[in-house]
């Protein structure tokens, strides 16, 4: 019973913790963030723009093909098309582009491996569990539904492995299923982030990233 009591205290610290540190964030975003990628966004964003009717095919090629350009992390991008788009459509095109995006690097790897990979990520290479075999859908899931590792680097590694293409791909999608719901919201209310519209995806986040956290531990199934 004590261990149990410990266990739970444990866990509502850290929660309380991840929560402080995400307003913290939050707060160095909205004071200095313009600071950091104004420019850059804003040239993304006109970009994207600047082709009307077609902004959302020419916004998926981006995203697909994000492993190889190195434009912004997926994080931003998903932001962006939250802003652009608004939430719903932004999870759509979010969604396909991840997805694009994880089988470009996934079969980069495959084809060319791990000399090509190294130079393309710098040897930042992810050690995953030795049953990937086996288990690939169900470790793809919880390090998706983490979101703590780099996307396009966990889906080259995933790569240079022996797991079957669909549990990549199956683990993948539903893996970054909440991540991207979160995004979209979050960029459709970037304007006004300290509203609770803002604030909502992101308590949803942390709660799905504690969770997995939590359940990652129990099944021992990452390393």
């Amino acid at each position: 019973m004590d261990n149990k009591r410990i266990y739970i205290k444990k866990n509502i610290i850290k929660i309380i913790l991840v929560f402080i540190l995400i307003i913290f964030i939050i707060s160095i975003i909205h004071k200095y963030g313009k600071y950091f990628y104004i420019i850059k966004l804003n040239t993304i964003i006109n970009f994207i723009k600047s082709y009307g009717k077609f902004s959302a095919v020419v916004f998926i090629i981006i995203y697909t093909l994000k492993p190889i350009l190195f434009i912004v992390p997926s994080s931003v991008l998903s932001i962006i098309a939250g802003y652009v788009y608004g939430p719903y459509i932004a999870i759509i095109l979010n969604m396909i582009g991840c997805i694009g995006a994880g089988t470009i690097a996934f079969f980069i790897a495959r084809l060319f491996g791990r000399s090509v990979v190294d130079k393309i990520i710098k040897g930042k290479v992810l050690k995953l569990d030795n049953n990937i075999e086996k288990n690939g859908f169900k470790i793809i899931l919880f390090m998706r539904l983490s979101f703590i590792f780099p996307y396009d680097t966990l889906s080259y590694t995933a790569g240079l492995t022996k797991m079957k293409y669909s549990d990549f791909i199956f683990g993948t999608t539903f893996g970054i299923i909440p991540e991207m719901i979160s995004y979209s919201f979050m960029g459709h209310s970037m304007i006004k982030p300290f509203s609770i519209k803002f604030f909502i995806p992101v308590i949803f986040l942390t709660l799905v990233v504690i969770i997995t956290v939590i359940l990652k531990k129990r099944t021992k199934n990452i390393q």
